[in-house]
Order: C-alpha cells, then sequence, then structure tokens
C-alpha cells in the first residue's frame, strides 16, 4: 500500500497473521456471520409487530439503504488490508482528523463495534433458546429457569472452541456453514411452494395483526429491527490480514454479502408468510398458524406444511445456522479486539497470538464470558418481567448501537479524501471528486440516525448509551498505563 507522511502504526496491525482465507472464504465469511438466527427466527415478533406487507417492504428497504454504508466500507476495506480492519479505518481516520480527541473517539468506535457484535450475538443465542424451548415446553416462559443459561452457555462454548483452529481451517468450516444456510433458504421455499397450502393473499394486507392500517407506522416499527440484520456488513474485513489479495477480495465480499443476505431475508419473509395466516399470540408478541401453536418461523412452518420431518429438519438447520454464526462473528471481533490491544487501548493480552495456528486466544475466551454473560442476563431478565422478549429487546439494543458505528464510517471515508487523498484505493466511490461520497455519507448517516433514534424504543436507546459509555474509562486506564510505561 502506498501511504503518504504521518502514516500511523495500526496500518501494520496483522502483520504476524497467517494469510489463509480465499475470496470466496471471504464472500462466505460475510455471510455466514450475518445470518445466523434472524433469518429463521426473527420474522414471528416482526409479522407481530407490522404484518407481512409491512416486514417484506422494510427488509427491501433495509437492503436497499445499505447499499451506501456497503460503497463506503468497500472503498475502506480497499484502503486498510488489516486485521481489525473496522476498528483501524476509524482509529487512524479520527486520529487524523481530530488530533487529542480523535485517538478517543477512534477507540470508542471500536468498542463500540466489538461491544454491539458481542450484544448481537447474545440476542441471537436467545433466539435460539426461545425456540427450543417452545419445542420441548410450548414457550420460552414455560422452561425450566435453568435451560436458558444452560444452552447459551453450550453455545458459545461450542464457537469459542471451534475458532481454536488455523485460519485456513477455519475459513474452510466457515465455507460449509455458509453454504448449508443458502441452500436450507432455497430449500425452504421449495417446500412451501410444493405444499399446495400457500396462498399470496395472505402477504397482501397492509394493516398489521394489532389493527393498525397505518402502513408507514407498520414499516417504521420494524425497519430497525431489518436494518440491524444488515449489521457488521464489515466482517470480511475484519480479517483482511488473513485474505488473500485482501484489497480487493474484501471490497467485492462485501458487495457480495449485502446482494446475498438480502434476497435470503426477503425470500424467507415472503415464504412465511405465504404458507398459512397467522394470529397474534395471547401477548402480542408472536404470531401463530390459527387454532395451533406453530409460530411464525422456518422451523415451526417447516413442520407445519411438510410434517414432523422437516420440522426437526429445519430445527437442525437453524441449530446449524446459529452454531455457524457464532463461530464466524466470534473469529472476526477477536480480530477487533486484537488491533484495539495493538493500538495499547486493550488489555495487551489480546494481542498474543498463538506460536502455532495465530490465533488470539486470550481475546477469544474473554469474548467467551463476555457474551456468555450477556445472553444470560438477558435470558433472566426477560424471564423476571422486566422486558417481554429477550430476543427482540437485544436485537433492538444492537441495532442502535450499530447505527453510530454506520454513521462513523461515513465521516472517516469522508475525511480521509482530504488527510490522505494519495492513499491507494483500489475501490473508489465515483472515479474522481468527491460529491459522490459525500452524498453516501450523508444518506448512510440519515438513514441510520432515523433508525436509531425514531425507531428504537427508549428502553434500548438507554442501554445502547450506557453500554456504549462504559469504553471511556476503559481508554483512560490504558493511557494512564501507557505513560507510567513510556
Amino acid at each position: 500500500m502506498k501511504a503518504g507522511a504521518g502514516d500511523l502504526e495500526p496500518l501494520a496491525i496483522g502483520s504476524d497473521m497467517k494469510v489463509g482465507i480465499s475470496a470466496f472464504g471471504s464472500w462466505m465469511l460475510g455471510v455466514g456471520s450475518i445470518i445466523g438466527s434472524m433469518a429463521w427466527l426473527m420474522h414471528a415478533p416482526m409479522l407481530a409487530r407490522a404484518g407481512p406487507a409491512a416486514c417484506i417492504t422494510a427488509w427491501l428497504i433495509a437492503g436497499t439503504l445499505t447499499l451506501p454504508l456497503a460503497l463506503i466500507l468497500m472503498e475502506l476495506s480497499s484502503m486498510f488490508p488489516t486485521a481489525g480492519g473496522p476498528y483501524v479505518y476509524k482509529y487512524y481516520a479520527l486520529k487524523k482528523l481530530l488530533p487529542g480527541m480523535g485517538e478517543l473517539l477512534g477507540f470508542l468506535t471500536g468498542w463500540l463495534l466489538w461491544i454491539a457484535v458481542l450484544v448481537g450475538i447474545a440476542c441471537m443465542s436467545n433466539g435460539l433458546t426461545n425456540m427450543i424451548a417452545g419445542m420441548i415446553w410450548g414457550s420460552a416462559a414455560a422452561s425450566p429457569l435453568w435451560f436458558g443459561p444452560l444452552l447459551i452457555a453450550s453455545l458459545f462454548a461450542v464457537t469459542t472452541a471451534l475458532n481454536f483452529l488455523a485460519i485456513a481451517d477455519a475459513a474452510r468450516a466457515g465455507i460449509v456453514f455458509s453454504v448449508m444456510k443458502i441452500a436450507m433458504a432455497l430449500g425452504f421455499a421449495l417446500l412451501v411452494f410444493s405444499s399446495g397450502h400457500w396462498s399470496t393473499s395472505y402477504v397482501l394486507t397492509t394493516v398489521s395483526p394489532a389493527g393498525n392500517s397505518d402502513f408507514a407506522a407498520n414499516v417504521a416499527s420494524v425497519l430497525m429491527l431489518a436494518l440491524a440484520g444488515f449489521s457488521f456488513l464489515e466482517v470480511s474485513g475484519c480479517t483482511s490480514s488473513e485474505t488473500a489479495q485482501a484489497q480487493t477480495s474484501v471490497p467485492r465480499a462485501v458487495f457480495l454479502t449485502l446482494v446475498s443476505i438480502t434476497l435470503i431475508y426477503v425470500v424467507m419473509c415472503f415464504c412465511i408468510s405465504v404458507a398459512t395466516p397467522f394470529v397474534l399470540t395471547a401477548d402480542g408478541a408472536s404470531l401463530v398458524a390459527p387454532g395451533t401453536t406453530v409460530q411464525a418461523t422456518c422451523p415451526a412452518v417447516a413442520g407445519l406444511v411438510g410434517g414432523p420431518f422437516w420440522g426437526s429438519l429445519f430445527t437442525g438447520c437453524v441449530i446449524a445456522s446459529i452454531v455457524g454464526c457464532g463461530f464466524t462473528v466470534l473469529l472476526a471481533i477477536a480480530r477487533i479486539s486484537y488491533s484495539m490491544a495493538e493500538t495499547k487501548l486493550f488489555p495487551p493480552q489480546f494481542a498474543n497470538l498463538d506460536k502455532k495456528t495465530s490465533v488470539p486466544t486470550y481475546a477469544l475466551w474473554f469474548q467467551f464470558w463476555c457474551v456468555t454473560t450477556l445472553g444470560i442476563s438477558a435470558n433472566l431478565a426477560a424471564r423476571s418481567g422486566i422486558f417481554p422478549d429477550a430476543y427482540a429487546f437485544l436485537g433492538d439494543t444492537f441495532g442502535f448501537m450499530y447505527a453510530f458505528v454506520a454513521v462513523l464510517y461515513g465521516v472517516c471515508v469522508v475525511s480521509l479524501r482530504y488527510t490522505d487523498p494519495q492513499m491507494d484505493r483500489p475501490f473508489r466511490v465515483g472515479k474522481s471528486g468527491n460529491v459522490l461520497i459525500w452524498i453516501m455519507a450523508l444518506i448512510t448517516a440519515g438513514i441510520w440516525g432515523y433508525a436509531a433514534l425514531g425507531c428504537v424504543q427508549l428502553n434500548a436507546q438507554i442501554t445502547g448509551t450506557v453500554i456504549t459509555l462504559s469504553g471511556i474509562p476503559i481508554y483512560y486506564y490504558y493511557k494512564r498505563i501507557n505513560k507510567k510505561i513510556i
């Protein structure tokens, strides 16, 4: 990479890591990290809020509105083929844009992304808990109190253990998981449309199950959850140091990931909606087929239209999807905390690599304890009645936190056009000038700013803000430690 005067050490982060991810593997890493439980389980609470037409519209809007962010990430990832790329983009750009205060802001964006993703996969673990508890006991509320914590701890123990593989082996495992998810979406569509019981009339109503006829309001009520389904689009950039020809293959992976996951979300929402009519559950939190306890989720609908065998098969696939997502997400964000440690603003142990595999083992174990604690805490809080559904609540909280990460990507890519105009950009938004990148940044800021402030309930906003601000004492602690060392 060509770089100008004033280059920062973070540009070399990850140089000790081993290359083991192909261009295809980078794409599959993106798909595998985003498609976990939402594509199969989140449609039930979303449909309950807004109805089929509004939900399908929300997914299409979310995919379209995420394109400007994807273009920004494509340019940034082509500039910084480093481990923990998304953190490095912002740390580098903000430190140069705002000398003094910029380093704190850069660190907080890394902290925000790291902790937001931990919240996101804690959300996913509660979706798995709800699904399995519903299969065994009829609902999550009817399951024993110990069940959720045990399942969540087991999930993250397995996914963390998988991450001790060398990166080439981990990439191959990621490809297997992601190909299975794509096949799963296609298989579900074939199952529904071959059943003979589907009807497009079920998706044509613009009225929500609760009777709200304001279509725009119905779409807005689930837009944040839909946008949250596209977050962590930058995951391929986290492992750039371990990706072959990262400056070109990672930007391509970001774009292909966006297209792939948009198709999966829309297809799944449409197929679930046309499979059968649904009615609200007594608590208004989900939908079920009339006269049954069958919820509007992929495995439940598969069992309804295809029989117990298909229900069990898709249940197994959902579990595998969640395991695969947890595995790839933990792999990626370990590179975020690794890069934060490399800039001396996180515990130095996080930068230690295994001598044989070059895996940041300490970072992985610490993530295990954090995400397990978050998932179990949310599960127990939901059981105590603090909020009705840990899955939806954590989804909203994650989306709120990630929205600010998305806005800052736009700030950083614009600032780098002026502070580092000479830096290599194998992918550039616009052939010349800066007008187009300004437009993309402003659109991204407007979309994600509106989603965070206008589409998220106050309790999720407060929770997300508290978690974000908790990074400030961490920053000052390690700054003080570094001064003592110097």
